[in-house]
Order: C-alpha cells, then sequence, then structure tokens
C-alpha cells in the first residue's frame, strides 16, 4: 500500500469516541479510503468528526454531536467526544517510514511533540480532539493535544495526553476540506469562501497586467453604455438621485461589466454543451452535470494550493471527505467518476451507496459500516487469509465487480442456479410481503458451486448471510470444501445452511414434495400446449441419455416424475417464474412454501426479527 506522495506524510488511522451514533470506532485510512454500508450506519458522521477535528474552516463542535444512548434524554455532563488521529511520514514512493527526516517540514512544525512509539520504535503525530462540559465555564469547550503514545484499540480512550496544545499553526497545513452530497457549482459561483471564490479571487496576475485590463474594461463599460439606448436612458433617469439627495455631485455610472478584477468571479457563468448541441449556461444543466463539475473544481483548488505550497518552501497535506459522489450521475458516468477522484491530490475518503463506483475500488481501500445493537461497527477484508492469488481474483471480478450490491446488504442469501435465482425473490415477496430489495437483501447465484469468495466476503464484513445448497454429492462436496477453507463449521453444524435432503437438486425436490400438477401446470403455460408433459414423455421415452448413461425409462413406476425433472432440467430460466407464481398460488396456505425454502425462510425471519406475512 502507498500514499500520496507529495506532502511526506499521511493520517493512517481515525479513532472516534461517543460522536453522535459512533461509540467507539477506529478506521485504518488508505490513500483512498471508501465507506460503504447502509443509510444511517454512521459514514457521514465519521466524515463530520474527521472534519472537526482537522477540517479546514473546521465546524464548531456542540452539545448536539453528543452521543445519546438509548433511552436518555440528553447526555450526561460527563460524557466526553473524542477524536483521535496518528499521522505518519512517508517517503517519496508514498511507503510509510520509520521516521521523519531530519529537518523536514513537518519536524520543524511539530517538534517534540511528535511522538515514538515504545515496542517498534517508529515516529508518528497523535492529535486529539475532545469536546468536554466545563463546570467553571458552564459550556461545553473543544480542546486539542497532542498524545504521548497511541494505545492498543481496547484502552484507547485512556491514552495519557502530552502537556503542550496543539496551535492552530500546528494543524493548518493538514486541510480536510469536507464535500457534501448537495454539492452544486452554480451555487458556488456566487457562494463566498467556495472552493471556485476562493481559486479565481486571486488570478495570479501582476499589477501592470490588472490596470491595463481593468482600463479596458472601463472602456468596455463606457462604450456599452453609449452604444445602448436603454443604459443612456436609464443613467438620465438615474442623475435625479441628486435631488433627492441633495448631492454635490450629478455623476452617474452604469457598469453593465464589473471594473475590477476582484469583482469578476462573483459574475463568472460556465456554459457546457455535448457534441453538436448548443451550449447552455450551467445553471441549465442538470443536477448531475452542476454536482460534477464543482467536484472537478475542488480537484483544480487541490492542485493548485500543493503547487503554490510547494513554490513558497511548505508543506500542505489534504485530505478529500467526499459523500455520495455518485450522486445524481447515471452508472456509466459513476464508473468514469471512480478514476477523477483517484486523480485528486492528497488523500481521500469517500462515502458511497454506489455499486458501480465501489467495484472499482482495490478490496483493502472497503470500509463496512454497520449497525449492530444500534451501535456503530466498522470492519474491512484482512486479504492475508486468502492462501492464493486465484482467490482474490474471483473476490474482485465474481463478486465485488459483478455484484457490488452485496457489499450494502442487510443479508445475503447464496444458492446454485437459475432456477432458485428467478423463483427465491418471488417465494420471497409471498412469504414476507415485502420484495427483497425493500428488505435490503441480496439474492446470489454462485456461478455454480464456487461459494467460498461469496462467503469469506460475507463473513470478513459481519454481513449476515445465508444459503440454500443442492444435496447432490458434488455440489455438497463443494461447499464443505469452501467451509473448511472459511474456517467454517460443516454445513449439518450451521444454521444458516439448508440442504436439500435425500441428495436431491432443487428441481427433484419440487417433485419429491408433491409438486407435479403445478410442475404441469407450470410446463402448459410456458410451451402453450395442453399435456405438454405426456407429450414429452412420448417423444423421449427410450432414448440414450448420452454414452454409459442408460436410457431414459418414463413408462415404469416414477417413470412420470422422472419425465419431469428431466424435462425442468432444459428448461430452468423458462420454467423458474411460472412454476413459482403456481405454487404459491395454491389455495392451501401450508402448499405454498415448499418445506426447505420455508426452514429458510423461518430462519432468516427469526434472525432479523422479519414477521411472516
Amino acid at each position: 500500500m502507498s500514499y500520496y506522495a507529495q506532502s511526506e506524510i499521511a493520517v493512517t488511522d481515525v479513532r472516534v469516541h461517543n460522536f453522535r451514533s459512533l461509540v467507539n470506532v477506529e478506521v485504518a485510512l488508505n490513500d483512498l479510503t471508501v465507506l460503504i454500508g447502509a443509510n444511517n450506519a454512521g459514514k457521514t458522521s465519521f466524515l463530520d468528526a474527521t472534519f472537526a477535528a482537522i477540517g479546514s474552516g473546521r465546524r464548531a463542535l456542540g452539545q448536539d454531536d453528543i452521543r445519546i444512548a438509548v433511552g436518555e434524554a440528553f447526555a450526561p455532563k460527563d460524557r466526553k467526544v473524542i477524536i483521535d488521529l496518528r499521522i505518519r511520514p512517508i517517503d517519496s514512493t508514498g511507503k510509510i517510514l520509520d521516521k521523519f527526516p531530519v529537518g523536514s517540514f513537518w519536524t520543524a512544525l511539530w517538534g517534540t511533540e511528535i511522538a515514538i512509539d515504545a515496542v517498534d520504535f517508529y515516529e508518528f503525530a497523535p492529535i486529539r480532539t475532545q469536546l468536554f462540559w466545563s463546570p467553571s465555564k458552564a459550556e461545553y469547550i473543544v480542546e486539542r493535544n497532542f498524545l504521548k503514545e497511541w494505545r492498543a484499540f481496547k484502552d484507547w480512550v485512556d491514552t495519557p495526553l502530552q502537556n503542550n496544545s496543539v496551535r492552530a499553526t500546528q494543524l493548518e497545513p493538514i486541510a480536510l476540506h469536507l464535500i457534501d452530497a448537495k454539492r452544486d457549482l452554480d451555487d458556488d459561483l456566487r457562494r463566498q469562501g467556495s472552493f471556485w471564490r476562493r481559486l479565481t479571487d486571486d488570478l495570479g496576475l501582476e499589477d501592470s497586467d490588472i490596470s491595463d485590463i481593468e482600463a479596458a474594461l472601463s472602456n468596455i463599460n463606457q462604450e456599452l453604455v453609449n452604444k445602448s439606448p436603454v443604459l443612456l436612458h436609464l443613467r438620465e433617469n438615474l442623475s435625479d438621485l441628486q435631488n433627492v439627495v441633495s448631492a454635490d455631485s450629478s455623476a452617474i455610472d452604469i457598469s453593465p461589466v464589473a471594473r475590477k478584477l476582484r469583482d469578476l468571479s462573483k459574475g463568472v457563468d460556465i456554459s457546457f454543451s455535448t457534441t453538436g448541441a448548443q451550449s447552455f449556461p450551467l445553471s441549465r444543466h442538470g443536477m448531475g452535470t452542476r454536482s460534477l463539475a464543482s467536484l472537478l473544481v475542488f480537484k483544480a483548488f487541490a492542485s493548485w494550493r500543493h503547487a503554490q505550497a510547494t513554490k513558497g518552501g511548505d508543506k500542505v497535506h489534504t485530505i478529500l471527505a467526499l459523500e455520495e459522489p455518485e450522486s445524481h450521475l447515471h452508472p456509466q458516468a459513476q464508473r468514469s467518476l471512480f478514476k477523477h477522484i483517484k486523480g485528486i491530490a492528497g488523500q481521500r475518503i469517500v462515502s458511497t451507496h454506489s455499486p458501480y463506483f465501489a467495484g472499482q475500488a482495490q478490496l483493502e481501500d472497503l470500509r463496512l459500516f454497520i449497525k449492530k445493537g444500534g451501535d456503530t461497527v466498522v470492519s474491512k477484508l484482512d486479504l492475508t487469509q486468502l492462501e492464493k492469488i486465484d482467490d482474490k481474483r474471483k473476490l474482485e471480478e465474481c463478486v465485488i465487480e459483478s455484484r457490488g450490491d452485496i457489499l450494502f446488504a442487510q443479508a445475503l442469501v447464496l444458492f446454485e442456479g437459475q432456477t432458485e435465482e428467478q423463483a427465491l425473490p418471488i417465494w420471497a415477496q409471498e412469504y414476507w410481503g415485502a420484495s427483497i430489495h425493500e428488505l435490503g437483501f441480496s439474492f446470489a447465484r454462485v456461478n455454480g458451486t464456487d461459494y467460498f469468495p461469496f462467503i469469506w466476503l460475507a463473513q470478513s464484513l459481519e454481513i449476515p448471510w445465508y444459503l440454500i445448497a443442492d444435496g447432490e454429492p458434488q455440489p455438497l462436496q463443494s461447499l464443505e470444501k469452501a467451509l473448511k477453507k472459511a474456517n467454517l463449521p460443516e454445513s449439518a453444524k450451521s444454521s444458516n445452511i439448508v440442504v436439500l435432503p435425500s441428495g436431491n437438486n432443487f428441481e427433484s425436490q419440487l417433485v419429491f414434495e408433491g409438486y407435479m400438477p403445478e410442475i404441469e401446470a407450470a410446463f402448459e403455460s410456458v410451451s402453450g400446449k395442453k399435456g405438454f408433459l405426456d407429450g414429452y414423455i412420448a417423444d423421449n421415452d427410450g432414448l440414450s441419455y448420452g454414452p454409459n448413461k442408460g436410457v431414459r425409462d418414463y413408462k415404469s413406476a416414477g417413470g412420470r416424475e422422472r419425465a419431469a425433472i428431466d424435462a425442468m432440467k432444459k428448461q430452468k430460466t423458462k420454467l423458474a417464474k411460472p412454476l413459482a407464481h403456481q405454487i404459491i398460488g395454491i389455495s392451501d396456505p401450508a402448499r405454498r412454501f415448499p418445506s426447505t425454502i420455508d426452514n429458510l425462510f423461518r430462519i432468516i425471519s427469526a434472525n432479523h426479527s422479519i414477521p411472516k406475512s
């Protein structure tokens, strides 16, 4: 792993205690860190907490930021908000160093406040921000101090402080810029303090050039007024101001164009057009274009700021905290946006709900925020657990890139084939009275029996997962192998796994449970032929299954059932949905769910407190 090298430092860890929903979390930061998870899982709170600690134009921490526990009307006065950051030196390749280089900008800035790890003897700068109640001042106050050490997470809150407070000048070169989901360049053009205004307030021109340009602007104004009968008429009528205010001078100037360069940025407009289309001002474009433009302006601001600091012999470490970059953008634009964010100077922390965006991130850059018992828990992937390089490839290609929605799921349900993929969501809708999407569940086919990458991902990110598996010997053997590889109990000892009995697959289990009338009705519905199964038996009875596989026998005992299973194998994709609808349409409610599916759904209902419809 490497970081953006220009600043020669990186913020490697952030810990937050008692900030809103964040009781006690630790997040390791990479060069790009992608925060994923459901709404209200704590991602925005984490961004806000980090911004409160080291943000550019830091927001004021207040009483509303202190966590209120369940059953409390307000936070007790002795509860503190604590936000710790660890900063490490990096080399020209972006790798973490053990020591800050002698004579570097950062050693001059922090001096003796730089700490040394007592075990591994590496150097780091640990900064703590605290919000707490001051009895003497009768209000909440904020203090920032350097820490003496960086303790293990289990007892980090009580880490002792150094004597010296952190001065504002020691924080200024570390600037975290928070860009929320409401970003809009059309607003930024007019808003004081926006990245656009901060970048364009000083255009970097020489004094002589400014004088020449402002003189030209005055001439343009004069010419516009002199040639416009409307403006001349306005000027003549405005001259009556002298009679009202008794002014000594009667000079009235109208400036259609700004006369001073410093005022130009206030009236700037940006036009944008696609190939072959008319150019329109940005204000007439949709929010997707305006949101993206705002982000690209920050990219320009960050690179310009780095260049200017370097020119002056200083260092700045820019961190972008970006909320939902995918807002208002179509899927292809979301994928394209990832490259632009990767190109922004400095560290980047991005929260997203987009599987298209998260699917392009490196596995080690993902941080999953989930709620457990009302508290936020943050997890990441430990890729050292993957024994083979091919395991990582399968995880990236077969799961993350193609099924990125799993990263945001409240629960994951795994199965083998196309029949389950099409039919299970129909049964789920009938069982719970809500679609799997409404429930926040992901139902995923594992591409045959390649269970391991799905199981390992869900287990690593603490996503609840369930599995319904065929009972045939080969698929069952593959499942047991995947469970063993993931260091999990065998299927018979796993309450979240349902295996079809008697060696059955999905189709043969339905026949075994007596759903032949519904199967035959589904065949006739799909084919449009009355008596479809009779015709199938007449056409195929006695034919070979293939070399050394025997012949089809549909006339002896159980032959009709064997014919139904064979016919279903040939028409899995066509038959699955009609068959599921036939079964849920049975008048007897007890027969609407095959026993193994009912068992699976009962387990999920119990674990997620979802009542049966």
